[in-house]
């Protein structure tokens, strides 16, 4: 992909200079031209290919590790929480697995020197997958039984912190803040304590209260079951 990409951007340049410097009323010209348009077609055609089947086996690997996420404590042990800039074997058990995949692909693409567009494409993609998957399961896990509890949603808010802390070392951070901001939302709320939730619900129905207007989340009570 990387050397398609280099290749695609010489062929293209190549062709603007041909387009400027050459008489355009030369049959042979036009012929040249066409046959450069089908090349870059075909070159375009190879990128995306090559990206498709890349971000495919890289969205195999993490859908059998994010889970992780949601599940394991980072409290365990008494260890200390790592800072931003930690390396992979300071950060909890739990998030190795995913972030190892994110370190891999970071390292892949500066070997082949990918271009900076590609790269930004490709963590895009394991980041939307990533944010959509998490938060599909945390729909998912709340029928049926009570895993909406407050300390499971801070372990939940810290692994999330972690990762999005030691991606920022990586120097992608920006594209992950942007793409795990809907999970990120998600998981403020279960954060809340309950105590706090039955506050402003209580505020809303008060009688002659400014935001009596404003009915209160629907179903929040009976699908967030939210344990101080």
């Amino acid at each position: 992909m990387a050397n398609t990409t280099e290749l695609l951007s010489f062929v293209q340049e190549k062709v603007l200079e041909m387009e400027k410097e050459a008489d355009q009323e030369d049959p042979q010209l036009c012929n040249d031209l066409e046959l450069c348009d089908e090349a870059m077609a075909l070159l375009d055609e190879v990128i995306m290919c090559t990206f498709q089947q890349s971000v495919y086996y890289l969205t195999k690997t993490l859908y059998s590790t994010l889970p992780a996420l949601l599940d394991s404590n980072p409290f365990t042990a008494g260890a200390e929480l790592p800072g931003p800039g930690a390396e992979l074997a300071a950060m909890p058990p739990g998030l190795r697995p995913t972030l190892g995949v994110f370190q891999a692909a970071l390292e892949l693409t500066s070997q082949c020197e990918l271009h900076p567009d590609l790269v930004s494409q490709t963590f895009g993609y394991l980041f939307f997958f990533s944010n959509a998957s998490l938060l599909n399961s945390l729909m998912e896990r709340g029928q049926g039984r009570p895993f909406y509890q407050w300390s499971r949603a801070v372990q939940i808010r810290t692994n999330l912190d972690l990762v999005l802390d030691w991606l920022q070392g990586a120097g992608l951070g920006d594209i992950a803040t942007e793409f795990f901001r809907k999970l990120s939302i998600a998981v403020n709320l279960l954060c809340v304590p309950r105590t706090s939730l039955l506050k402003t619900q209580n505020v809303k129905r008060a009688p002659g209260s400014e935001l009596s207007a404003q009915s209160p989340t629907p179903g929040l009570n009976s699908r967030c079951k939210i344990i101080t």
